[in-house]
This record gives C-alpha cells, structure tokens and sequence, in this order.
C-alpha cells in the first residue's frame, strides 16, 4: 500500500512522519472524529487550510484509486444562502461548499487474498474540482482533486476513509474488539512495529547467555511478571527501540507506558547489522535467524526454517521498577505486528451501537468520556455506524433530534426542516453505502499507520516501470531512447506480465530487508530493475533471471571468461561464486547429489565434481575452489522466492565501510550523489549508470511525497553528464 496525506507540503529538516502528518491535516476541533459536538456519528475530521496563497492549495488524493461519485461545487452564491447556508438568516455568516471527491481503492498490504483490501476516501466541501476527476477514470495518488472550501463558515473541508465489514476484517486482521493474545498475529500481512504479548510469570535476567544460548545457569533472575506486559519494537534508520506497557488497572482500555524507552543491543547500529548478527548468533540457519532478530519470529515458514527450533531471542525489556533481559522467542510470549492493529497500542473495534440512526449510544465511548481517556483515546478508534452522507436515510439517522438527547434539547420542527434541507442539499445517493452500516477510521492516524506497509499490489509495482527504459549512450544531457521497438518502451499492461511472476517474493524481500520506509525502497527498485533487464524475460532457455551472456564468453564483456558457469542468478549481483556460497550457507541449502543440470549448455556442463571456479574476480583477489558438491546455483534464479530472496541478502550483507547494510547509505539523502554511491556498492562499476539515475528519481517521484508537475526532471551527479528523466508512467 502507498498512501499519503490529502495535503502535499515539504517536510521540515529533521521532522518526523508523524509531526509532518499533524501538520499537514490540522483539524478542526469542534468537528473531530467520532462523534461531533452534538453528539453524533461523524466518520471524518475537518482539514483546515488557509487562503493566503495563490494559487491555492490542491487537495489530493491519497492513494491510486477510481473516482466512483463527484460533484461540482454550486459556487459561492448558492454557498452562504440556504440550505447550503444553515444560519443564513444571520447577518454575514458563510455557509459550506458542496462539492466532494468519492474514491475507492483497491490495493493489498500483504500476501494473499486475505490481505487484498478494499477502501474509500471521500473529500467533502470542496469549492473546485479539476477537470480531469471524472466518475469511472483512474486518479493517481497525489493527484490534484480540487480546492478546499468551507464548511458552516469555517475554511476546511471534510475527510474520511470507511469500509465495509469484510475489509475492516482484512484490515485489521479480526472481527473482534481486542485483539486474541493466546496465539500469535497474522503473518499474510506484516509491517510497522512488532509488539509482544508478555503473559504473567515472565522472567527478566540481570543478562543475556553467552554465545545465544537458551540457558539460564549462571543468570540471576531480577523479576518475574505478575501481570501480562506489553513491549513494542521499533527498527528505524538502523536503530531498535523498544517501549513497556502495562494495562492501567482503573481506566478500561487504557495502557500506561513503563520507564523510558529502551534502545537496545548495538544501540544505533541494531538494524544495520541484523545480517552480521543473524550470522554470528544463528550459524545453523542464519536467515531464519535474521527473520526472528527482524520480526520477532521466523514469518517465512514455507522457505526458512530455523534451527534449533527453540533459538533464542534475548532483549532488553522494561518491566516495573527496572528493566531486564527477556527471550522474546520464548512461545509462551505471542507475536504481532502493526498489522494486527494491537489495542495496547490504542486501536479498538467500537460495534456496540446497533441501531440504523446517528445518534452515539456506543457504550465503549461513553465509558471512554466518563474516565476523561475520550480525547486520548479517539484517534485509533475503529467505529461502525451508519454512512452519514446518504440522502435517502436523513430522516432514519436524524429524527432523534426532535425528541433530543442528555446533551441537547428537542429541535423544533421548523429548526428540523431547515436542518433536514441542509443536509439534502450536502448528501447525495450513494447506492452501495445507502442501507449498510460502515467501518470508519480515523483518517490521520489510518494514514500515518498505513504508511508503514511497504507491500505493493502488481499494480503499484507495474506503476514502478518508466515507459522509457534505456538511454543515450553519449551526450550531456543523457534523454530517454524512444525508438518504437519493445526493448525501449512497455505500457502498464506489459509491466505487469514482466512482473507478476516475481511480485509476490519481490514484496517478500522488500518487507524483510528493506522494510516500510518509501526512500529505502526508492533506492532498492531502481538496481533489481536494472538487474534484471528490466524484469524481461527471453523464454525458452533464457528465462527470466539469468547472467550476462547467457554462460557463454563474449568479448564484448571479457569478464565472462571467469564467471559465466553461473548464469543463473537472483535479482541482484550474485555473480561470482563466492557470493553464490555465502548465500548457500546462509540459506543452509544442502549439499547437491548427483551431477549438475545444465539448461543451457548439456554438451559443456558448467559444473562437475571435480570443476573450479574463482570466489570473486582475480583481479581483486579472487582465488580458485571447488564447487561440488554445493547447491546448484541455478535454484537461485529458478524459484523467485529465492531470486529475490538474495537480492535482500545482498542489501543486507554488503560492506560499506567497514559495516555492513546498503540501508545506511539509503537512510541517508535521496541524491543522484547516493544514488550513484548505491550504483557502485550494486555493481562496482558503470554499467546501466544513467538508466539506474532516471529509475531511481522515477520510482522515487512516484513512492515518495514530492509533488512534480513537470514532465521531466533534470538529475545532475557529480562527475557525470547531466540525465533529463522523462516520466512519462508506463
């Protein structure tokens, strides 16, 4: 999923993602979400802005998606007379604009069909629309929509995102209020933080084993828990930070944290050396290993498998009073991530208001107001109410008023009927949404949350191909080729065929390695898809992920002389047999049996029992083995898991120096200096060097938050011509 704010503004240097997002979606107070000043449903929150600029600010869409309903402001005339006006017999009082953006999108946050959702964005007020929003055509994330308006005198406008029961379930992964902590969360979808349920009876040791170990001898134990606990981790620009809450014994479904956040182990170095340590703690299955140090537990049980089973994972927690050494593998102590929406963390399903009327009668809430948590507490509230924007059921969602309520007094009939005309005149026939009860969430905090997912659909990555894929081979500047033959061209369509036999373990790896962070994976794509030719695949023999030179030598390429036995390869590097056997052992592949099969070449096996084969370049070192009987290097490129697998372990393991991890260098600025940098770290050399730049400012325009209006950016490296990227989508 990729999705951003309705508002596009440049972040401040040093802002956090969430500072940035309070920032851009100023609220309205008197019109927060869930429940509005008089008391009833209200499913989004106002978004103030201001008109002191020209031209005026676009709000824009927040992801990829249709447009599916919009209407046309009926202009500032009609706005502050009625019905649009509801106080207009009140001197010099505005009214509320009527225009609106409806968009739904499809997209997935994480493997399989239980992980492909279905939400609707709705922009509500809007004084202007664009010409190109039309019902029926696709809207891009970022694009413009319209101009913000006002809502009943104020300068905002309306925003919200629902859905309906079965998405809220694929959403949060439950049907429930509270999450089931007797078993561990979801694994279809995995992003954000990982958080650990810590039953009553858990141990804190004064230190972790020597050497990993699962025993205790020799530890003193400092505490053992007398009430569950809950510890959340956080791995950001390579650190691990880790918080405690307990449950506050007074106020029902409020957590309180404990002492002051941990950041544990290398301190900053944590995430960038996850490789380093998954090798040095879990020699018998390093990347299963590196799969626990990552997300608490080994997610990929179909392609890793870690031994022994019972491999530790030791952390430092707080408990109350202190803080202590924990085995978080331990199974009594249940895993989860963001994806499992936790309570602990705020996030609550609220269905106990089960009639077809606006009024809040929600009993959770009312607790919540009671204990003084409501303000607190509101934001990750998951609510299911009635679609407040229907136009046919104004009388069965607000009749209650004229009787009134503890917070309001009975509406007169002729205040009624004014009421009533108002609120036709904002609503309109939404069809699907005209009788059914939705799930509505809190935009700001769904979409900070949501952010976190770096899993795409086939869609978004297909949307991830420039149209244009190769460049000049000379010139300042470097331009796209646009030469008509297929090499140099592909459409949306053909994106995805090249595509979608990988997808699936392209995102695999993504969330693994690189994790949710936009400008790591602008960073990452750009090198598989150069890597890769472009994701083409030759057939027959030549499939898909394969060598330069197809095994053969060619003198064009002299290199080939001491590589080519291994044509097989991944999504990135490999190459060279000594990287193939670093990957073996930390996959734990077996030892081959038998002879080599030879796709290409069965005349001239590549590999025997007794055939040898440089480690690296000789030039730099590399010195001659024998392979047999290790792996057959060509299950790298033939099973995508593995292909793209060792992408991400390439990432991960590559030494920059002296350390390890291409994340260090992509936490840094988004630069066609850094971009070059990755580029040498991938390749060491020059190869596809200015095809590498334009995808990278490509997938970067399109995954991250900066708004472009031009159809081509200029991209200048040190040291090298200038590139015009054109970024015309494929």
């Amino acid at each position: 999923m990729i999705i951003s704010p309705p508002f596009l503004k440049a972040k401040n240097a040093h802002e956090t993602d969430a500072a940035w997002i309070e920032r851009v979606m100023t609220v309205v107070d008197r019109r927060d979400y869930p429940v509005n000043g008089h008391g009833s449903w209200h499913g989004g929150v106002h978004i103030a802005h201001t008109d002191g600029g020209r031209p005026f600010e676009s709000v824009r869409a927040v992801a990829d998606g249709i447009a599916v309903s919009v209407r046309k402001s009926s202009g500032i005339g009609k706005r502050d007379k009625a019905p649009l006006n509801l106080n207009a017999d009140q001197p010099n009082v505005k009214g509320s604009d009527d225009g609106y953006v409806l968009l739904k999108h499809e997209t997935e946050i994480g493997s399989g069909e239980g992980a492909k959702v279905v939400f609707y964005s709705l922009y509500m007020h809007l004084k202007s629309l664009e010409s190109t929003v039309k019902v029926g055509e696709k809207v891009y994330r970022k694009d413009p929509l319209g101009t913000s308006g006002m809502v009943d005198a104020v300068n905002a406008f309306h925003f919200q995102i629902f859905c309906d029961d079965d998405n809220i379930s694929k959403l949060t992964g439950r049907k429930s209020r509270e999450l089931d902590v007797s078993k561990d969360g979801r694994t279809d979808a995995v992003y954000g933080d990982i958080h650990f349920y810590l039953p009553a009876g858990t141990k804190f040791y004064d230190k972790a084993p020597a050497n990993n170990s699962t025993a205790i001898t020799g530890l003193s134990e400092l505490y053992t828990s007398s009430a569950p606990l809950y510890a959340s981790m956080t791995l950001a620009q390579g650190s691990c930070t880790m918080l405690t809450r307990q449950k506050n014994t007074q106020v029902d479904g409020k957590y309180d944290l404990l002492g002051e956040p941990l950041v544990n182990a290398d301190g900053k170095d944590y995430e960038y050396n996850l490789y380093k340590t998954a090798m040095r703690n879990y020699k018998e299955s390093p990347s299963a290993g590196f799969e626990l140090l990552r997300f608490g537990r080994v997610i990929n049980t179909e392609h890793e498998t870690l031994v022994p089973a019972d491999a530790p994972l030791w952390m430092t927690v707080n408990y109350p009073g202190g803080k202590g050494v924990v085995n978080l593998a331990d199974p009594s102590i249940k895993k989860f991530s963001d994806a499992d929406f936790p309570h602990w963390a705020g996030w609550q399903l609220v269905d106990d208001d089960s009639d077809s009327d606006s009024q809040c009668n929600s009993a959770a809430i009312k607790k919540l107001q009671e204990d003084g948590e409501f303000d607190n507490q509101c934001g990750k509230l998951i609510c299911h109410f009635p679609f407040e924007w229907e136009k046919s059921t104004i009388d069965t969602r607000f009749s209650w008023l004229k009787t009134g309520s503890d917070e309001h007094a009975p509406m007169m009939e002729e205040d009624y009927a004014k009421f009533k005309a108002h609120a036709e005149a904002l609503c309109f026939d939404s069809g699907a949404f005209s009788s059914g009860r939705l799930g509505h969430f809190e935009p700001k905090a769904f979409i900070e949350h949501l952010r976190n997912c770096s899993w795409m659909s086939l869609d978004e990555l297909a949307s991830t191909f420039p149209k244009y894929l190769f460049y000049s081979s000379s010139g300042n500047p470097r331009t796209a080729q646009k030469q008509p033959a297929s090499v140099y061209s592909i459409n949306h369509a053909h994106a995805k065929s090249r595509i979608e036999s990988h997808y699936d373990s392209l995102n695999l790896s993504i969330r693994k390695y690189i994790g949710g962070d936009k400008k790591r994976m602008s960073f990452f794509l750009p090198q598989t898809l150069l890597e890769t030719a472009q994701w083409r695949d030759l057939g027959g023999r030549r499939r898909l992920l394969h060598e330069w030179g197809f095994g053969l030598y060619n003198s064009v390429n002299p290199v080939t002389e001491y590589y080519t036995v291994f044509y097989g390869r991944g999504i990135m590097q490999l190459t060279w047999a000594g990287l193939y056997k670093t990957y073996g052992e930390y996959r734990s592949f077996p030892n081959h049996s038998g002879s080599y099969t030879d796709r290409l070449h069965p005349d001239a096996p590549r590999l025997t029992a007794v055939s040898t084969h440089y480690t690296a370049h000789p030039d730099d070192g590399g010195t001659l083995f024998r392979w047999s009987p290790r792996f057959d290097p060509d299950i790298v490129a033939e099973d995508s898991y593995n292909a793209c697998d060792s992408g991400g372990f390439y990432w991960a393991s590559k030494v920059y120096k002296h350390k390890t991890s291409m994340n260090r260098v992509a936490d840094e600025d988004f630069t066609a200096d850094n971009v070059g940098l990755i580029n040498r770290l991938v390749n060491g050399g020059s190869n596809g060097y200015y095809e590498r730049q334009a995808y990278s400012k490509f997938i970067g325009l399109y995954l991250m938050d900066e708004v472009n209006t031009n159809t081509t950016v200029s991209v200048s490296p040190t040291g090298k011509s200038r590139i015009v990227v054109d970024l015309t989508k494929s």
